[in-house]
């Protein structure tokens, strides 16, 4: 069961995200198409900045401690714990 929300920064996405589902889970569930590779926080593939809320995030090493520090999260290993924004990252 969805509780809460997420919205994509500078677009009209907003979709339901679960608290017990990854975030990336949950996009894809409502069509939205995020970037992945692994899909277990091993690659960081997924990388978006978290702007708004809180995420737990259980990663494998895909994400340094300094995209953390800076607001970073991997949607694929991320359960929300509130409405969150997130904001992609642009590919390199």
């Amino acid at each position: 069961m969805s509780k809460f929300h997420c919205h994509i920064r500078d677009s009209a996405i907003d979709f339901p995200i679960s608290e017990d589902e990854s975030v990336l889970s949950s996009a894809y569930e409502a069509g939205v198409e995020l970037p992945y590779r692994c899909a277990s926080g091993y690659c960081g593939v997924c990388k978006v900045r978290l702007t708004s809320g809180n995420v737990n995030m259980d990663h494998s090493g895909g994400i340094s401690r300094k995209d953390i520090a800076d607001g970073y999260i991997l949607p694929c290993c991320s359960v929300p714990l509130s409405n969150i924004e997130i904001e992609p990252v642009s590919s390199c």
